[in-house]
C-alpha cells in the first residue's frame, strides 16, 4: 500500500489562473466580466422577487 505525504508541494494543476493586474487590458476585461455577472445576478434577484407573477403551470 502506498502512502503519500500531503505536506509536500505537487505539480498538479489547481485550475486557478494567475492574472497580472499591471496590464490595463486585463483589468478592463475583468471589470467587464464583473459588470456582466452583476447584471445577471440583478436579473435573477428581480425574477425571484417577482416570481409570484408567473402563472401556475400545474393547473
Amino acid at each position: 500500500m502506498t502512502t503519500y505525504d500531503l505536506r509536500k508541494k505537487t505539480d498538479a494543476s489547481t485550475g486557478q489562473r494567475i492574472i497580472s493586474l499591471g496590464n490595463n487590458i486585463r483589468v478592463d476585461h475583468l471589470e467587464k466580466r464583473i459588470d456582466k455577472q452583476e447584471e445577471k445576478l440583478n436579473k435573477i434577484l428581480e425574477l425571484l422577487q417577482n416570481g409570484n407573477n408567473i402563472p401556475n403551470a400545474n393547473k
